[in-house]
């Protein structure tokens, strides 16, 4: 959503792989004030213009905006709306999708553009100035239908928000009348205000009329005859024509009027106390307080996007990792016109440098001396002096600057008159009188006297001061600089914001909840950019830094044209002839003795594996058996220093080689162990073998074989040993042919039985033959089958065509829904009667059928069609004919839509009892617009039926038929059946949009059709059974 004008410090995490985990964002000053006044040449924010060049005409339509960036104040302002490198149609797709893949709901985003939308319609409002009957000005608004839509975007009131932006609510403090005098006049000529209320709170100017300085006397003379001839008291008279109260007081000083026209007498008014005064604001201060207001909603909103997105991408507990910052921040800016914004950006840049400048320059010179090293020093430039007097605790510019800024919150609170004629000339006054000879500053002479004199001090406008930065010498206009730190709206505006509907008002203006008891006020604009860079600059120490030096060549922003006196310039502020001093006399790398030798310890036979001597002593060793130069390193006292990077680059070509030897020395021993491991084994099985043959030879033959004496004993032994094989095996063969004819004999018995009490032909009958024996159980269990089969063959030689469909469909729905479906089996005893409406006798529906080719109806009847925003049921004729869906209005037989059996693709339904369900259509192709739209009458969405609407959801208590019905339907025209989905958790296609239904079984014995509930959450349909 930002534009250029913003610094942000990226932090990625990594793993010990080096795989990115996660990171994080933190943005540094945001430029507001671009919200509503841009520069020359630039634009502004680009999500403004991605909005309006890439969102939709529903979208649009939705957020009351327009295609035309011209229509917009805060847009038409700046000329520079198209870049060549710059698709805005293009990015909106990106940053929508970049949402979705943080995380973003659908409705986040819609909620999002909706505040983005306010903050363009709120720019549109123009104020009228009028005239009130006090002699007060006030103001009306002239595009109220502007106001009317930000009051729908917002969730508000009109009169609320338009009260808001037209009115302000002051506190102020009244104390008694006192009595008028001889010498006290209700009105002074040189400008004072004349009202009795006269201590050190005084009302706000625009609250009380001004009275003329000619002719006052004359108007006492006037006064004092109105009293006499009415009987009141001329000092209350005075008052209440020379001042404006509201609320008590100007109830009081009514009824103190009243009771003197009657009476005649003279009372003295009671004391009174705090009171808050609602006074009307001018045009000029309407349209500040409506800049204001968008200037936070944006800045809010950004602020709000980058914690939310932080919360996606940040990273949990982890093992070990490292973390890679990047910071990018706005450069030095040196405008024409310098502002606030200017200000800050400049200080964040000069402690930038100061602390660039302490790291490379002071503290790696100061790192040389203190290691010992040979060092001669060189000398630049810092900025620590200019740093000093801009954040100086109590005395610095903004220390200055936050004064103001409370002096102002205070008169606009409380309604004091400011004593200054303007705050930021007096903010200008106390800097000049306060930085007066100071080196790097410099005023106007009209607000010091002791100003510094400078050669072109003419040039210094009134009201500006000048510092000299790093970079150069910034003139500062202080125009805007109170308005612009304070950073803070209107109570009002926080309250009014509150309590709109809007689900991020809430989180966005927090401090307007009518439940806080303290009222803390916020931190001024500068004082909060002098505390996020602290934590900048100490997020910075602790890391491992590296500079990117960014040289502009030129002022045109073109290629090849170099400018050399702007190099030449840059070069010599930022530092680089010093740095390129130090890298060149010093050194690039350094390391301690034992991270260097734990890192390099493996390129000597000296230090590896270990090395058990002092650390200093081990490096000596380890560099002297490498190639190396000893001019290319220094040992100080605590520290090894390389001079050269390519050193450095040899090292670790080393240490990567050693890595690799040392692998391969690993993978060699393992392999060596392994295969030794396997020959040991082996071994020992082979000596195990040995052991156990030679002990059972001498447990047979009673002594060991030795020489040919004792042949022919193991022949006889054999011989033996083969009468007795031989007469095992004609036993075991005697055994198996018993065992034969003894079991053909029982099957037989068993199947004589069988035929006997074989059951009726009943296919339903459950009866069958026990079996006593347990090896015939198998056998019994497959002829039961068979002889079932058999039973129900020949039952079906009996139906005729009809029955043979519906006994067809009862076999299809068992195929589908048995053991899948909770309310399946309650549907097996029903037959599928199909038409449950007669509209195959409809005269009318004769007349359809013939125009559409339906004209055989598979299944007619009512059923609910669910609505796809709430859920709600709605009546519906469903017909499902041979070649199509057709959805009818149930009176008029009104075909409101028609789908092809083709382009249904999945029906889907749940495991529960309800009565549910989805029917899904594939989007339509040119070919199936021409097939489903032809000339059918009173059809509504034809040709993007299938596009637009997209699924269908249907309930109905014949669920299981109609399902079924479709199901075979869809088989017969496509050639094969469609997918049927049984889940608790499915998508359906919605148009425009995928929704995630969901089905939740609550413990309700029974569904009917009113006892299911349906809730639409975002993408999230819930189905409560």
């Amino acid at each position: 959503m930002e534009c250029k004008q913003r610094g942000k410090c990226l932090d990625v995490e990594f793993d010990f792989k080096g795989e990115p985990l996660g990171g994080t964002v933190t943005n540094y000053l945001l430029e507001k004030s671009r919200v509503t006044k841009q520069a020359q040449g630039e634009r502004n924010f680009h999500i403004f213009y991605q909005l309006l060049t890439g969102a939709d005409i529903q979208l649009l339509k939705s957020l009351k905006l327009q295609r035309n960036v011209d229509n917009y104040a805060f847009l038409h302002s700046s000329r520079a709306l198209q870049l060549e490198t710059v698709d805005d149609r293009r990015d909106f797709q990106v940053t929508k999708k970049a949402l979705e893949t943080l995380g973003f709901t659908l409705e986040e985003v819609i909620n999002v553009f909706q505040i983005v939308a306010c903050v363009l319609k709120l720019g549109n409002i123009v104020f009228i100035p009028t005239n009130n009957i006090d002699g007060t000005e006030g103001c009306t608004i002239s595009n109220e239908y502007e106001l009317y839509d930000v009051c729908h975007l917002l969730g508000t009131e009109f009169g609320e928000l338009s009260g808001t932006l037209k009115q302000r609510t002051m506190s102020v403090v009244v104390g008694p009348t006192p009595p008028p005098s001889s010498g006290t006049k209700a009105c002074s000529g040189d400008g004072e205000r004349g009202s009795p209320h006269h201590h050190h709170h005084h009302p706000p100017p625009h609250l009380l009329s001004r009275a003329q300085g000619t002719g006052c006397d004359d108007s006492e003379r006037e006064v004092y005859e109105v009293c006499e001839i009415v009987g009141a008291d001329q000092g209350l008279v005075s008052s209440m024509l020379t001042s404006r109260r509201l609320g008590k007081e100007c109830h009081h000083s009514l009824h103190s009027l009243s009771h003197h026209h009657v009476s005649g007498q003279t009372s003295q008014p009671q004391q009174l106390a705090d009171t808050s005064l609602i006074a009307d604001l001018s045009a000029v201060e309407a349209t500040t307080s409506r800049d204001s207001l968008c200037k936070t909603l944006y800045s809010r909103l950004f602020t709000w996007l980058v914690n939310r997105v932080n919360e996606g991408t940040k990273v949990g507990w982890y093992g070990k990792r490292r973390i890679l910052s990047l910071l990018d921040i706005y450069g030095f800016e040196m405008l024409e016109q310098n502002s606030f914004e200017q200000f800050i950006i400049n200080f964040c840049n000069e402690k930038l440098q100061q602390v660039v400048s302490e790291w490379t320059l002071r503290e790696e010179q100061e790192e040389y001396v203190r290691e010992g090293l040979e060092w001669k020093h060189v000398d630049f430039a810092s900025s620590s002096a200019v740093c000093e007097l801009i954040e100086k605790n109590n005395h610095g510019i903004l220390s200055i600057l936050d004064e103001e800024c409370l002096r102002g919150a205070e008169c606009l609170e409380t309604g004091t008159q400011v004593v200054f004629p303007s705050l930021d000339e007096a903010f200008l006054a106390r800097i000049a009188h306060a930085y007066a000879g100071h080196t790097h500053f410099e005023a106007a002479p009209q607000h010091h006297r002791n100003f510094v004199k400078s050669e072109n001090r003419s040039t210094l406008p009134y009201n500006c001061f000048r510092l000299k930065h790093y970079a150069g010498t910034v003139t500062y206009n202080v125009s805007g600089f109170v308005d612009k730190n304070n950073d803070m709206i209107h109570r009002d505006i926080s309250l009014a914001m509150y309590r709109c509907e809007h689900p991020l008002l809430k989180v966005l203006f927090p401090e307007g909840n009518p439940k806080r008891t303290t009222f803390k006020r916020p931190a001024t604009a500068g004082t909060q950019f002098k505390v996020s860079m602290g934590a900048l600059i100490k997020n910075l120490q602790s890391k491992n830094p590296h500079y990117i030096r960014c040289i502009k060549p030129n002022e045109l922003k073109q290629p090849r044209i170099f400018e050399m006196a702007l190099v030449l310039h840059q070069v010599r502020y930022l530092g680089l002839v010093e740095t390129a001093r130090i890298r060149r006399w010093g050194f690039c790398y350094r390391e301690t003795y034992e991270s260097f030798l734990q890192r390099y310890k493996m390129l000597s036979i000296h230090t590896w594996p270990c090395w058990r001597g002092a650390a200093a002593e081990g490096v000596s060793y380890l560099l002297r058996t490498l190639p190396i130069s000893a001019s290319e390193f220094a040992f100080g006292r605590t520290k090894l220093f390389i001079r050269c990077p390519r050193t450095v680059f040899e090292l670790e070509e080393f240490r990567k080689e050693r890595l690799e030897d040392l692998a391969t020395l690993l993978q060699k021993v393992w392999r060596g162990w392994r295969r030794r491991r396997q020959f040991l084994l082996m071994k020992h099985s082979q000596t195990v073998i040995a052991s156990a043959w030679r002990s059972w030879r001498e447990c047979h033959f009673g002594n060991y074989i030795k020489g040919k004496k004792n042949l022919w004993c193991l022949c006889r032994v054999a011989r033996e040993e083969y009468r007795i094989l031989k007469h095992r095996k004609q036993v075991e063969w005697a055994v198996n042919v018993i065992q034969k004819h003894y079991l053909s004999w029982k099957r037989r018995q068993f199947l004589l039985t069988l035929s006997c009490q074989l059951p009726s032909d009943s296919p339903i009958s459950r009866d069958w033959p026990h079996s006593h024996q347990r090896r015939l159980a198998d056998a019994s269990l497959l002829l039961r089958r068979v002889h079932h089969k058999w039973r129900c063959h020949k039952y079906r030689l009996k139906f005729d065509q009809t029955a043979r469909n519906r006994m067809r469909e009862k076999v299809t729905a068992s195929i589908i829904f048995k053991d899948r479906k909770a309310s399946y089996p309650r549907s097996v005893s029903h037959p599928f009667l199909g038409d449950y409406v007669r509209l195959r006798q409809n005269v009318q529906w004769k007349k359809i059928c013939v125009e559409t080719n339906d004209q055989y109806v598979v299944f007619a009847d009512i059923i609910h069609k669910i609505t796809r925003s709430s859920g709600k049921f709605v009546p519906i004729l469903f017909v499902l004919s041979t070649s199509s869906m057709l959805i009818l209005d149930q009176r008029t037989l009104q075909v409101k839509y028609r789908v092809p059996a083709a382009e249904i693709y999945r029906l889907s339904l749940s495991p529960f009892l309800d009565d549910v369900a989805v029917f899904h259509v594939r989007a339509s192709s040119p070919a199936n617009e021409a097939m489903s739209s032809q000339n059918i009458p009173g059809c509504l969405f034809q040709s993007d039926m299938g596009k637009k609407k997209g699924d269908f959801v249907f309930q109905t208590g014949h669920v299981i038929e109609i399902v079924t019905k479709l199901f075979l339907v869809v088989q017969n025209a496509m050639g094969k059946p469609p997918e049927v989905n049984i889940s608790t958790e499915f998508e359906a296609n919605f148009g425009q949009q995928t929704v995630l239904f969901s089905f939740k079984c609550m413990g309700l014995p029974e569904v009917q059709p009113g006892q299911i509930k349906i809730f639409r959450k975002g993408n999230k349909m819930e189905v409560l059974v």
